[in-house]
């Protein structure tokens, strides 16, 4: 029987997973993957510039909870098997990515005080290996164990809080009676919070109605806990008022997943209309908590949720938000951040990218997608178009995007022009061959369903797919709608190589993996591991990011200058931020209003703010380079692989609809697992895709009627 020819648009995280879960069976499928430019990966691509430098997209932390992702990565580095595996510097996933313990919390732009130190207890086993508890009751009572630990361990840092500690007296879960036993009087916060897991450990998700006095306990328990210690002033002391913000958002949480989730059993997309913030409150958090908390910013910041990079647009769907903080800090495994050793293109993207070649997948590089046609009735997909970007000296070789550095397999951070026919000439005029304004093309390619292929994965990130699907959208209303509402955040990448050390920056902490610091570049790590991989000289090496608030990814394709104008605003924000926020995490190099250049190193011997061209700084305005935001309102746009409405024709990306619908590798990842099932019809588990979601959602009327009314007295 002939193979079933399967065309792959898109050679990023999702493109390439679907490509790994269908060439599993390497008999029955023919794959081709078409990838602009010279290299796949897309955002979790790097790449070695020409002073073998490990270039970034921008800074790449793993959570604990990507269960998809390292299963895919281990399954990836088993199989793995170039020539050279057993030199290679990082040749199995435990040397690719190790747990980072340090995740400070900044105090954005205030300074009294400027962080808190932030660490999660490490946990057994590790993400991707046996199976994880995503149980409603087990992340309930997970939740309120960590605040209860937290409690602890503030206490035994601080004497005074010690002293302040208070137990519950009058309070309403020391008075109401509970099944057959109630809370005494005069109970301890601790055994208090323990009650209440225990509680939240054997709520019975079967049966949702049945829950209520349950519910009422654990959400009286939270609530008077947090009462207790404002009542006894821990909100007076730093450290207990990030303890007392803590419990009181940890206790809207609860409250908010235990009546909304467990026992009036709604959607994600219907939590999703109201942003997080707006649910809390809802749920009992003060309005002011949830306007100032560092602890909600880093969720709104580590998840970069600000359409078009404007804080004042910052909005985040209540229900995602809640899965997220719920996955993040509920069913780690390991440790909750995780930071990879090297280049991304290097431990992530290049054991994938070979695995495949391995297995017979083919790779079609350089190859700009332009339109996307239909047939006649609109119902099925019948070409897709190509520009080919460049030609090959050699093309019946093709092109061998694989680079060797410092016995590292992966990626350059520019083509090869060696490979391409008149390379030297397209190099000479600094052709951006990734770039969405680059209209350089040698010719057209045009390939037809039923000749050349049979079905299409869409693997293109949405702002860049948008301007070649003229007819899809035309055709298909709840596509055009989903492209059309989908809002995208473009992002500012910085990579700094110091001639100093974190103490010779005047850090007197750990290795820090840090969120929610000083605007403009207000998430931060030091990544001096990459170091090893990389050229003797710089003493440290760090990576920033931040929203980029602009809105240059929205300009037309036949736009000019766009990059450099980008480039030239992020130059600004990156010599700002030194000149007027460093100091608050690198005092001995920095002040308010002087930035020490020295400690920049330098290749070239600039001195001055001229270091600044020596390093890496970029404004990553590219419509594919753009996150996808989760705001309040539009989860319901997103559709399914298989809901486009057109035969044969898939979609994958972290803008589609997998049931975890926020931007991070792992969504990626089950989008293309989920593309992939759409196709073969083969039910490979995907972690996490139904966290959350109502078992009764798709009930008729009537019996969701007869259960909400069982809910209530």
């Amino acid at each position: 029987m002939a193979k079933r020819r399967v065309a792959i648009v898109g050679g990023g995280i999702a493109g390439l997973v679907a490509a790994f879960e269908l060439s599993r069976t390497p008999s029955e499928y023919d794959i081709s993957v078409y990838q602009m430019g010279w290299r796949v990966g897309g955002k979790l691509t790097s790449g070695r510039d020409h002073r073998h430098r490990n270039i970034e997209h921008g800074l790449h932390i793993w959570f604990g909870f990507y269960e998809n992702a390292f299963r895919l990565l281990c399954e990836a580095y088993r199989e793995w098997s170039p020539p050279d595996k057993h030199a290679l510097a990082i040749n199995r996933i435990e040397d690719a990515i190790c747990p980072q313990e340090f995740t400070p919390i900044g105090n954005g732009d205030e300074t009294d005080p400027p962080l808190f130190d932030v660490e999660f207890w490490p946990t057994e086993g590790r993400p991707g290996c046996g199976r994880a508890d995503l149980s409603l009751a087990g992340c309930m009572a997970r939740i309120i164990d960590l605040v209860r630990r937290y409690y602890q361990t503030t206490l035994r840092r601080n004497v005074t809080l010690q002293r302040l500690a208070p137990t519950l007296v009058d309070r309403r879960s020391a008075q109401r009676p509970i099944a057959a036993e109630a809370v005494p009087r005069g109970v301890p916060v601790e055994e208090c919070l323990d009650l209440a897991a225990e509680r939240s450990a054997r709520l019975d998700v079967e049966t949702p109605w049945t829950n209520r006095d349950d519910v009422e306990f654990i959400s009286s328990a939270l609530g008077d806990s947090v009462g207790a210690l404002k009542q006894a002033g821990f909100a007076a002391i730093p450290d207990g008022d990030l303890l007392v913000q803590a419990m009181e958002l940890a206790a809207a949480l609860v409250t908010g997943v235990l009546w909304d989730v467990l026992v009036q059993q709604r959607s994600i997309k219907e939590l999703d209309e109201e942003d997080f913030r707006d649910w809390l409150v809802r749920h009992g958090a003060a309005r002011s908590l949830v306007a100032q908390s560092p602890l909600l910013k880093a969720l709104y910041d580590t998840m970069f949720q600000y359409p078009g990079g404007r804080l004042e647009r910052a909005s985040y769907g209540a229900g995602t938000a809640t899965q997220v903080v719920l996955r993040m800090l509920a069913t780690y495994r390991g440790a909750v951040a995780w930071e990879l050793q090297a280049g991304s293109g290097e431990v992530v993207i290049a054991p994938l990218f070979e695995v495949l070649k391995q297995r017979g997948v083919k790779f079609h590089f350089f190859h700009k997608l332009s339109a996307i046609a239909l047939s006649p009735d609109q119902e099925s997909v019948a070409a897709l178009q190509f520009n080919r970007q460049v030609d090959l000296r050699d093309p019946n070789t093709g092109y061998d995007p694989i680079v060797i550095n410092s016995r590292l397999r992966g990626f350059s951070s520019a083509p090869d022009w060696q490979q391409i026919k008149d390379g030297e000439e397209l190099e000479n005029k600094s052709v951006d061959l990734e770039s969405f304004w680059c209209d350089h093309s040698v010719g057209m390619v045009r390939l037809e369903r039923g000749k050349h292929f049979d079905d299409v994965i869409l693997a293109v990130p949405i702002g860049a797919l948008k301007p070649c699907c003229g007819e899809l959208m035309a055709a298909s209303g709840p596509f055009r709608t989903m492209a059309t509402e989908l809002q995208l955040v473009p992002s500012l990448a910085v990579q700094l190589w110091c001639s100093v050390d974190l103490r010779g920056l005047g850090w007197p902490k750990r290795k820090p993996a840090l969120v929610s610091g000083p605007k403009q570049l207000n998430i931060w790590a030091d990544m001096s591991q990459v170091l090893s991989f990389e050229p003797a000289g710089p003493r440290s090496l760090h990576y920033l990011c931040d929203v980029f608030p602009s809105d240059l990814y929205l300009e037309p394709a036949d736009a000019t200058g766009v990059q450099q104008s980008g480039q030239d605003e992020a130059s600004r924000l990156t010599r700002w931020w030194l000149e007027r926020r460093a100091h608050v995490f690198w005092p001995t190099v920095a002040r308010p209003g002087n930035f020490d250049w020295s400690a920049l190193f330098v290749w070239n011997g600039s001195t001055g703010a001229e270091a600044l061209r020596e390093q890496y700084i970029h404004a990553n305005i590219n419509p594919s380079d753009c996150c996808v935001a989760t705001a309040a309102g539009t989860s319901k746009w997103r559709l399914r692989s298989d809901q486009i409405g057109i035969d044969h024709l898939y979609v994958a990306g972290s803008w589609i609809d997998t049931g975890f619908n926020t931007e991070c590798v792992e969504t990626a990842v089950m989008s293309g697992m989920q593309a992939a099932r759409a196709i073969s019809g083969v039910e490979r588990e995907i972690v996490g895709e139904t966290f959350l979601h109502a078992p009764f959602e798709y009930l008729g009327p009537c019996d969701l009627l007869r259960r909400y009314v069982r809910c209530w007295p």
